[in-house]
């Protein structure tokens, strides 16, 4: 197993000024580096940065387990068809982790504001 760690303080900047073609540039990049050191399956560990996933998946020549269908598939295999969301508002309220979710027939509940 390989890790890129990253700085959370630079990605939060980034993510608060609304910059996320530069955090998906730096995950990238850490992806790049995996890709090189022999990785064969990338891991994006964090929910929120999945929304720069399919910059990340254009870098490099691996594969990249989203998050999201790795959860469907264990909720559904459980014979569950709704799931509860709790995550960073970015998460709750975009579509880009909610979607692959529905895309695989789950309901999506997020709290109210």
């Amino acid at each position: 197993m390989l890790l890129a760690s990253l700085d959370f303080a630079d990605i939060e900047e980034l993510q608060v000024a609304g910059r996320w073609d530069a955090a998906g540039e730096m995950l990238a990049e850490g992806a790049k580096a995996l890709q090189v050191a022999g990785a064969d399956l990338l891991l994006i560990c964090t929910n929120t940065m999945h929304k720069v996933a399919e910059e990340v998946k254009a870098a490099i020549d691996i594969p990249v387990l989203h998050l999201a269908d790795a959860t469907a598939q264990a909720v559904t295999r459980e014979g569950l068809n709704m799931v509860g969301l709790l995550s960073t508002a970015f998460t709750m309220e975009q579509d880009f982790y909610r979607d692959p979710l529905a895309g695989h027939g789950l309901d999506v509940l997020i709290p109210p504001a």
